[in-house]
């Protein structure tokens, strides 16, 4: 899969939106420092637009919860871990007073804005990747232990691309296509080649290891 993401990056790169898939992430990023996310109005907007958190229709309470304890380990980033944020989330009501639900997802995202080079766990990486999905009667803490198990293994998995250089060639393209600079990590640029990668299979673009689209 690599090689062929290699083979199609400039068609993966024409097919991004510059602004939607690149300009909002770096804002966010530059800006996460200088607001107080817990209150700012337009921080949230863009994030909940950027992160698809607006498809999931969490309630406002959860909302709340999760940009407040963006903005509170904003003092602490070195100690964040996607177990402790997805815990500290889980008993805030997701959708209505009484229904609670583990979103590990966006307690991955919560943590990458806190440090980019932790991967971004979704749906898109779990296809990508063949990983394990939810099996029947599953536990709360069972599902915790498999996504874990899962959010480590592409830790792991994005040290052996780079080390390896596995996706040179695309990560050197996507630099000089859109002119990020450091902050835009490799392993960020990664998951967004992976996303887009994904979104173009499913969607029945890439032919015989060829991306056919227009």
């Amino acid at each position: 899969m690599y090689a062929i993401i290699n083979q199609n990056v400039e068609a993966l790169l024409d097919s991004l939106n510059p602004q939607a898939d690149i300009d909002s992430y770096v804002w966010l990023l530059g800006e996460l420092p200088n607001r107080n996310v817990a209150q700012d109005q337009e921080f949230q907007r863009i994030y909940r637009r950027y992160w698809q958190l607006n498809p999931a229709r969490l309630c406002e309470e959860y909302l709340a919860a999760y940009f407040g304890h963006l903005e509170q380990l904003k003092c602490e980033p070195e100690h964040v871990t996607v177990e402790a944020v997805a815990r500290h989330l889980l008993p805030i009501p997701t959708h209505g007073n009484f229904h609670q639900s583990l979103q590990f997802s966006f307690a991955s995202k919560l943590v990458h804005m806190l440090n980019p080079e932790q991967p971004v766990y979704d749906s898109m990486v779990e296809r990508f990747f063949f990983l394990p999905s939810r099996g029947a009667n599953e536990t709360t803490e069972q599902k915790i232990a498999r996504l874990l198990a899962s959010y480590d293994f592409l830790h792991a998995e994005y040290g052996r691309v780079l080390e390896q250089e596995l996706l040179a060639q695309a990560i050197n393209q996507f630099r000089a296509r859109f002119r990020v600079n450091a902050a835009y990590t490799d392993r960020k640029i990664i998951d967004t080649l992976i996303w887009k990668f994904v979104g173009l299979l499913e969607g029945g673009a890439v032919r015989n290891g060829v991306v056919v689209y227009g």
